[in-house]
C-alpha cells in the first residue's frame, strides 16, 4: 500500500520536537520512501484534505451482528446494507488502546471520524478492516511504537468488531523488509527484497514470509501488505528499488511466489502489489498519476507474470496501484478506477479472490473526484476493498448513497462483500469473538533470528 502526501485533516506537526528527525516515524522528515503507508504516517501529509470538522455519525442504524459460525453466503444474505458497506472500507485508527487512548489520539480521532477511541471507529462504520501505522501526532498515538501495546489494541479492537458486526478484521500493516516496515524490535527486521533474491534461495525467502506472517500474528496482525511484485525495470524508479525482488519477470516471480506462500502458511493474508505494476515508471504515484507506457506484449510478458502467481496462491490478495495504462484503458484512468484494468486481472489473469486499492489518499488521484466519487468508481470497477480514503465519511455515505440510488448494484455490493469475507474465513479471522490474541513473547525468538542469520550471510547485502 502507498501513501499520498495529502491526508491530514490535523494541523502539521510542526510543534513536534522530533520534526527533522528521520527516525521517528514521521514521513514528512525526510524518509526516502516518504508516502509509503509501508514507510510512513497517513496523518502527517499534507495536501488532500480529509474532514475539515468533527463529521457527523453515518447513519448506520442499529443491528445486532450476524452468526459468523453460517456459511459465507448466509452471513452476506443476513447482513445490512450498512454492515457490508461498512466491509468494504480499511481505515488507519490512532492510538495504542482499542477503548481508551490517550488525549492526543482522542484528538486525532475525533477529527477523521467524529468519535474519539478506535474502538469506537470500528463499531461506528461497520468497518472490515484497520491498518497500523506509526502515527506521530502525539504521546500514544502510534499503533506499532510498543508492540506489547500493538497486541493488546489488535485484541480490543477483535472485540469492538465483534459486538458490532460479530465479523472479524482485517489487521494490516506494511512489512516488505528493509526500508519499508512497521513492526521493529523486538521484530525481527529482514533486508529489503532486493537482498533476499540476492541470495539466490527461494527457500530463504518463503522463510523469511513465514517469520514475518508468525510475527505479526503475534502483534494481532492477520494481513500484511507484501510482497511487492513489482518488476524494477527502470533503475531510477523513484518509489520501488530495492523493495522489489528483481528488474526481469523470471528474476522477481520465483521470490514472490515464495515470500507469499511462507506468508500464508504461517496465517496472515499476503497481498501482492502493486498491479498492473509500477517497477517501469518514473514518476511516483504518492504524487501524481504515472503512466505505464509499455505496449500489451510487453505488459504480459515483463509486468503481469509475478501477479499471475496470484491465482494459484491461497490465501492471497492483490493490491492496485494508482497508475494509467494506456495500452489497456486509453481514458487513462488510474488502475484503481478502471473497469478494463481490473477485468484484466480477473478475466485473463484469472485472479477471482480480494482485489483492494493503493491507499486512496495519494497524489496521483488528484483530480479524479472526492472520496465518495473515488470510492463508487473504484467499487464499480472490480475493487473489493477501498484502502485509506481521504475522507472515510464522505466515502462511506457516498457508497451507501450509490448502493440505495443504483449506481452500484446490489450483485456487485454482495461481490465485493463476499470476496472480503472469503478472505477472513481463509486466516480464521471470520468470527471476531474466536479470533486468537496475540502473544508478543514470540516476538525475536532464536528460530527467527537465525532465519535472519542465514539470509545476512547468504545475501548481497
Amino acid at each position: 500500500m502507498d501513501i499520498d502526501p495529502q491526508a491530514t485533516a490535523l494541523p502539521p506537526d510542526s510543534a513536534d520536537p522530533t520534526n527533522g528527525d528521520p527516525t521517528d516515524g514521521d514521513p514528512t522528515d525526510g524518509d526516502p520512501t516518504d508516502g509509503d503507508p509501508t514507510d510512513g504516517d497517513p496523518l502527517d501529509e499534507v495536501g488532500q484534505t480529509g474532514p475539515a470538522t468533527p463529521p457527523d455519525a453515518p447513519a448506520t442504524g442499529t443491528a445486532e451482528p450476524v452468526d459468523p459460525s453460517q456459511d459465507v453466503a448466509a452471513i452476506v444474505q443476513a447482513m445490512t446494507l450498512e454492515q457490508k458497506v461498512g466491509q468494504l472500507f480499511t481505515v488507519p485508527v490512532i492510538g495504542d488502546d482499542a477503548t481508551q487512548p490517550s488525549q492526543s489520539a482522542q484528538t486525532s480521532n475525533l477529527a477523521l471520524y467524529g468519535v474519539a477511541s478506535p474502538a469506537e471507529v470500528v463499531a461506528r462504520y461497520h468497518l472490515g478492516g484497520v491498518a497500523y501505522f506509526d502515527h506521530d501526532q502525539g504521546p500514544g498515538t502510534s499503533n506499532v511504537a510498543d508492540l506489547t501495546r500493538t497486541a493488546a489494541l489488535s485484541a480490543g479492537l477483535q472485540s469492538a468488531a465483534a459486538a458490532d458486526s460479530g465479523i472479524g478484521l482485517l489487521i494490516g500493516t506494511d512489512q516488505e523488509g528493509g526500508p519499508v516496515v512497521r513492526l521493529r524490535e523486538p521484530a525481527v527486521v529482514f533486508p529489503s527484497a532486493r537482498d533476499i533474491a540476492s541470495t539466490g534461495d527461494t527457500d530463504l525467502a518463503r522463510q523469511a514470509g513465514a517469520v514475518t506472517g508468525s510475527e505479526a500474528l503475534a502483534v494481532g496482525v492477520n494481513w500484511v501488505y507484501a510482497p511487492v511484485a513489482d518488476v524494477n525495470v527502470d533503475p531510477a524508479n523513484p518509489v520501488i528499488g530495492d523493495r522489489a525482488f528483481g528488474a526481469t519477470a523470471t528474476g522477481t516471480l520465483p521470490f514472490v511466489r515464495a515470500t507469499a506462500e511462507g506468508l500464508a502458511a504461517a496465517g496472515v493474508l499476503p497481498t501482492l502489489k502493486h498491479f498492473p505494476g509500477h517497477g517501469d515508471t518514473q514518476v511516483d504515484s504518492h504524487n501524481s498519476l504515472p503512466t505505464l507506457d509499455q505496449d500489451r506484449a510487453t505488459l504480459d510478458s515483463v509486468d503481469f507474470p509475478p501477479f499471475a502467481e496470484a491465482a494459484s496462491l491461497d490465501p492471497v490478495s492483490v493490491m492496485v496501484g494508482h497508475l494509467a495504462v494506456p495500452a489497456i484503458d486509453p481514458t487513462g484512468v488510474p488502475a484503481t478506477i478502471s473497469g478494463p484494468i481490473i477485468s484484466t486481472l480477473r478475466e485473463e489473469l484469472g485472479f477471482d479472490r480480494l482485489v483492494v486499492t493503493d491507499a486512496m489518499n495519494m497524489g496521483a488521484l488528484q483530480g479524479f473526484g472526492d472520496s465518495g466519487t473515488l470510492a463508487v468508481d473504484a467499487i464499480n470497477a472490480g475493487i473489493d476493498m477501498i484502502l485509506l480514503p481521504v475522507d472515510l465519511p464522505l466515502a462511506w455515505n457516498t457508497v451507501l448513497a450509490a448502493v440505495q440510488d443504483g449506481r452500484i448494484t446490489q450483485e456487485r455490493l454482495d461481490e465485493a462483500v463476499t470476496r472480503v469475507l472469503q478472505a477472513k474465513q481463509s486466516i480464521g479471522a471470520l468470527d471476531a469473538s474466536a479470533v486468537p490474541a496475540g502473544d508478543p513473547t514470540r516476538l525475536g525468538s532464536a528460530e527467527a533470528l537465525a532465519v535472519l542469520d542465514a539470509i545476512t550471510a547468504a545475501c548481497a547485502c
